[in-house]
């Protein structure tokens, strides 16, 4: 027999073929896409308690500044009794000892001034915080004229010495005219009229002892009038010099 055509023998240790078992590993991608799922949702978390974190913390902030301010708001309390060790001193003076308001007190002297040594027609009167002295025309002017009469002097020296003596007083001279027109070359229109009487009453005071930051003028000419200007009697009472007196606004 020919070796070359004879058959293959089975070998008879030949080993049997294993199965192979399929794995169940997954793809890479796969596990990366839970990964990021995942990581996703840790950093949500982390926003929200964040966020609730600084909700709380602004409403502490909220409480405390409202609790502030109404302990600013309430009034402290004050024992109704009197402290046992505490000296017993009154806060009030007595009625006698009290000081009366500056205005009234001037008001009480400018009245005496009137009573004894102010001519006929000088009148007195408190518009609200001031006291108002006014001197018709015919006692401290001529008609058309800004220079002072001699009468006046007595009169100018009496009120400078109330200003003297207080110095904290406000003196605001205010000169008045009727609508009659004047035209001259000294005074072109009553406004130069009133505003150089209301200078010449201001520099008499000064002269008799009012400090001169204490006193003021202004010139109205005929538009501040008391009455209509149609009869003489009214234009007389137009023709007049103001002298206010005020004191400060302590408040202001």
């Amino acid at each position: 027999m020919n070796p070359e055509t004879a058959p293959a023998q089975p070998v008879a240790n030949s080993p049997e073929p294993v199965p192979l078992k399929k794995s169940t590993t997954r793809p890479a991608g796969v596990l990366r896409k839970k990964a990021a799922v995942d990581s996703g949702n840790e950093i949500w978390f982390l926003t929200l308690s964040d966020l609730l974190l600084l909700l709380v913390i602004f409403f502490v902030l909220l409480f405390g500044l409202s609790w502030q301010q109404q302990n600013q708001s309430r009034p402290v309390p004050v024992a109704s009794g009197p402290d046992p060790l505490s000296p017993r001193i009154s806060s009030t003076p007595p009625a006698e000892t009290l000081a009366p308001p500056p205005l009234s007190s001037l008001e009480k002297d400018l009245s005496e001034f009137l009573d004894a040594a102010a001519p006929a027609g000088v009148t007195l009167e408190r518009r609200g915080p001031a006291m108002v002295l006014t001197f018709p025309e015919r006692i401290v002017f001529d008609t058309g004229e800004a220079r002072l009469k001699p009468e006046a002097d007595p009169v100018l020296a009496e009120v400078g010495h109330l200003v003297q003596q207080r110095p904290e007083l406000l003196v605001e001279v205010h000169g008045h005219t009727d609508d009659r027109p004047i035209r001259t070359t000294r005074y072109p229109s009553n406004w130069e009229l009133s505003a150089d009487r209301a200078t010449q009453v201001a520099r008499a005071l000064i002269v008799r002892g009012a400090a001169p930051q204490q006193v003021s003028v202004k010139g109205f000419g005929e538009y501040r009038a008391l009455a209509p200007n149609d009869t003489e009697t009214n234009r007389l009472k137009n023709r007049r010099v103001e002298i206010h007196f005020s004191f400060p606004d302590r408040n202001s």
